[in-house]
């Protein structure tokens, strides 16, 4: 008798028997179960949660840090940009300075300095290929520290890397040099064990050739032991040698600076006390002005004329200089300090001829 009235209900009224209000069969949850459960936790358990998060995320990104924003060092660690990307953020402090440091000193060495980024890239280049690839690096920052970064020279030449040399790119003069010296040493040992090993079989002769080259490098060690402790000798006799010539030296300025002068006896004076020294000047500009005085204006043929003339335009000179420093005033030292700058235009001025009166001052 119902069948002709239609049912009052909708999708949101429906329910589960015996169940809590959910989604119906089909229908895709608007939360995850992990995510309720989450929120049901505790705080503290939430708190712990998001804390890993983010510790995970900033070790993500320290691990990708890309290369330095310097153009030299970024070209010169392109090579190993898989094993910088491996260092965390402390760890790529130390292989940036010493990449910096490494590229500072291989443009000293270098014609062309702007080529020293290019070298340390071929460098690390080259290492990383005799590891096998940057997947076989175990530990990247011992690597680029300890094994990339590091110059090998194969000899005594500062320039040699690996047997080549780096400001020409081509084999090491020293390098070839040293093989040489070593290669005929080896031959001269093996003709001496040769000629005195006559008819003995190779196995033997190759054995007394090892034992003798073995002899031969530890003398050869004892050798350039002795002549690193000589030079070592030498080296510290010089830096004796010119610790004492400073010595002496120090002690040969603090004597002048503590002799008392030589005109008035003041103490401390360094063999000659302002006054004096100002007094000394005064006296030698004088001399020069009278000089250049008598030179132009007497008759050098007449001594009697030289003499006079002398002594009236030293006596004015001198009588002006002390006119002078009275007006200006002051105490001894500034007196004689007066007198000298005084002095210095009249000597080096006009020469006057000496008169009664303004000329002949």
């Amino acid at each position: 008798m119902r069948e002709g009235q239609a049912p009052n209900t909708s999708a949101d009224q429906l329910k589960l028997v015996d169940c809590e209000d959910g989604p119906l069969r089909g229908e895709k949850p608007t939360a995850f179960p992990v995510a309720e459960q989450e929120q049901r936790g505790s705080a503290g358990g939430l708190v712990d949660v998001q804390l890993k998060s983010v510790g995970r995320t900033r070790a993500r990104q320290q691990r990708g840090a890309r290369l330095p924003d310097d153009l030299r060092l970024r070209v010169a660690l392109g090579p190993v940009a898989g094993l910088w990307e491996q260092l965390s953020g402390w760890q790529q402090d130390q292989p940036q300075a010493a990449a910096a440091a490494e590229l500072i000193r291989l443009a000293g060495l270098l014609m062309q300095p702007e080529a020293a980024p290019r070298l340390l890239a071929d460098r690390l280049t080259d290492r990383l290929e005799e590891t096998g690839g940057d997947a076989l690096v175990e530990s990247p920052y011992a690597w680029l520290i300890r094994r990339g970064l590091v110059q090998r020279p194969a000899c005594s030449d500062e320039r040699c890397g690996d047997g080549i040399r780096l400001d020409t790119g081509g084999d090491c003069l020293s390098c070839a040099s040293v093989i040489a010296d070593r290669r005929a040493v080896r031959a001269r040992i093996r003709a001496e064990a040769a000629a005195q090993l006559a008819g003995a079989g190779t196995a033997e002769l190759q054995a007394a050739l090892e034992q003798r080259l073995r002899r031969h490098i530890v003398v050869e060690a004892d050798r350039a032991q002795v002549r690193h402790d000589r030079a070592a000798v030498v080296a510290e006799e010089r830096r004796a040698a010119v610790a004492r010539r400073l010595e002496r030296e120090e002690v040969a300025v603090r004597g002048r600076q503590s002799a008392p002068c030589t005109r008035c006896g003041l103490p401390e004076a360094a063999g000659l006390c302002p006054s004096c020294s100002y007094a000394r000047r005064t006296e030698l500009l004088v001399a020069e002005a009278v000089d250049l005085v008598v030179a132009v204006r007497a008759d050098l043929d007449d001594p009697e004329r030289v003499a006079d003339l002398t002594a009236r335009c030293e006596a004015d000179t001198r009588a002006l200089i002390a006119e002078e420093c009275r007006r200006r005033g002051g105490d001894e030292a500034w007196m004689a300090y007066a007198a000298q700058e005084v002095a210095v235009p009249r000597s080096r001025g006009p020469a006057r001829r000496p008169g009664a009166g303004r000329d002949r001052r």
